[in-house]
């Protein structure tokens, strides 16, 4: 039996981590936020980067753009739905660490084959199975 813990899962899709390296680009008004992606679904992504001249609370992202290899996908639109500063020991490089939790909008039939293309490509073979068992 499973036991209840009193978190209730809200996500739409399962997440799947990143297995090799999948650039994020928030874009905004302002300059935009170069980083990394560490896991992905079709509803959104994990957004972990160092810039402090530009941060989504301060700034509304408008579009994410994803790069991984020859597959990318520009101009998703969506928004920032959590924020967490990432603790690190003092005297490193990484002190304004941060990770986003980037919730898509409503993507093109376009945007949404290359961005399946990206997951299936960079992300972890068994929880992609279980995105696609789900879809069934």
């Amino acid at each position: 039996m499973k036991k209840n813990t009193g978190f209730t899962e809200r996500r739409q899709h399962a997440r799947a981590s990143v297995t090799s390296i999948v650039v994020g680009i928030l874009n905004a008004a302002k300059p935009e936020i170069i980083g990394s992606i560490t896991d992905i679904s079709l509803g959104g992504v994990k957004f972990t980067c160092n810039e402090p001249r530009l941060a989504p609370e301060n700034e509304p992202v408008r579009t994410i753009d994803l790069i991984a290899d020859e597959n990318y996908v520009f101009d998703i639109p969506c928004d920032c739905a959590w924020i967490n500063k990432i603790d690190t020991e003092t005297g490193t490089d990484f002190t304004g660490l941060k990770q986003y939790g980037i919730r898509f909008g409503d993507l093109t039939s376009w945007q949404l084959f290359q961005l399946r293309g990206i997951i299936e490509d960079c992300a972890s073979s068994a929880e992609i199975v279980t995105e696609k068992a789900a879809q069934a």
